[in-house]
């Protein structure tokens, strides 16, 4: 067994919040380097997962928040790198009660405080995590920032402080150039499934795969780009920020509605919605753990899903709509919309991750069967 007792440096520092409220802490980094950190400001959510902490923290979703977990104690098993998810951590600062110096896992490649310190992302451990999450389910996400200087100085900055309403965090998260993924077996058809990539995770990626060829493209493409890869169908995957402020890929969505099959997740979903003519809402504290139960509607079964959004469709938009819009699965937590069907269009969604990653696996096939269903099941030229 891999066991590792690290020996770090415990910076002191504060969590100062727009409300007002303060949190004294430390900064956990590796001993022997030299103690320079900047001050972080973003969103401040939680995350109610008991484990999966790398592949949280390497969710573009997360991108503008720092996250706070609530399980006891982070670090326990290091970072394994086969389960990092995209190309670098992309939270803003990671929250903890506790730090473990102690990492086993035969399979860790490195531990925790050592890998955030490569990424210079924060660690903020040994605070009131129990009242910074009532805090924020109380009042609802905020600005905060992390600093191991002034914390009278950061309670002045952090009032004129912005969470992620209105604005545009996708083109910081999405890649640049196109990727392909060849078919796995004999492929149905010469012409792609394209992925738009808002802030694709990679098991979405491999969750996707199937026997056609898998395109993944930048969020930032254009229509006549789209067109020319004369794509099967369309995914649209998670991401972060607030789906509204995507005004290019909205249009986007509004033009391919009803000319080819789509398929969303998360972002994808409210951005599907959004093009219909639907509209949405920004969350209290949003949604973000493993153990979030989804009923599905259809059916009345239960399924235990991951999820990662602080935004969702408002139902009430949805009897607005040109084009009749079935509401067919509904968090069971707070009612929230989690799956949406536009049949004259040929158009579904999910709300949560149905890849896990990390959470539950009983719902990681569902895209690719959605996607068999949009097709047909059959065989395309």
């Amino acid at each position: 067994m891999w066991v590792r007792e690290e020996s770090v440096q415990r910076i002191p520092a504060w969590l100062v919040l727009r409300s007002g409220a303060r949190f004294r802490g430390a900064v956990v980094i590796p001993a022997g380097v030299e103690p320079l950190l900047d001050d972080v400001e973003a969103e401040v959510v939680f995350n109610t997962a008991m484990s999966g902490y790398v592949e949280a923290i390497t969710d573009p979703s997360y991108y503008g928040q720092m996250v706070c977990f609530t399980t006891a104690h982070l670090g326990t098993y290091g970072v394994r790198r086969a389960d990092v998810q995209s190309v670098r951590p992309w939270v803003s600062a990671v929250l903890a009660p506790r730090y473990s110096v102690v990492a086993s896992n035969h399979a860790a490649d490195t531990t925790l405080a050592a890998w955030l310190w490569e990424a210079r992302v924060p660690l903020f451990v040994d605070f009131d995590s129990r009242r910074l999450v009532r805090l924020v389910r109380a009042a609802g996400a905020e600005p905060g920032i992390i600093t191991t200087g002034d914390p009278d100085a950061a309670a002045e900055r952090v009032r004129v402080a912005v969470g992620t309403e209105g604005r545009d965090l996708v083109r910081a998260v999405t890649r640049r150039e196109p990727r392909e993924l060849e078919p796995l077996g004999h492929a149905r058809s010469s012409r792609p499934i394209v992925a738009i990539d808002f802030g694709v995770k990679e098991r979405m990626l491999e969750t996707l795969r199937g026997p056609w060829r898998l395109v993944v493209v930048p969020a930032t493409i254009r229509l006549e780009e789209l067109e020319k890869l004369d794509p099967l169908a369309v995914f649209l995957s998670n991401g972060p920020g607030d789906p509204a402020a995507l005004t290019g890929p909205i249009e986007l969505v509004r033009s391919l509605l009803g000319v080819v099959p789509i398929a969303g997740i998360c972002l994808g979903h409210q951005l599907l919605a959004l093009a219909a003519g639907a509209e949405t809402i920004k969350l209290p504290f949003g949604h973000h753990g493993s153990n979030h139960p989804v009923r599905l509607e259809e059916t009345g079964r239960v399924a235990i899903t991951a999820q990662n959004h602080s935004y969702a469709v408002d139902e009430a938009s949805l009897g607005r709509l040109d084009t009749p819009a079935e509401v067919t699965r509904r968090n069971l937590f707070d009612g929230v919309v989690e799956g949406l069907r536009l049949p004259a269009l040929g158009a579904v969604s999910v709300q949560y991750h149905p890849e896990a990653a990390p959470g539950p696996l009983e719902q990681s096939s569902e895209i690719h069967d959605e996607l068999l269903s949009l097709l047909g099941g059959g065989s395309h030229a």
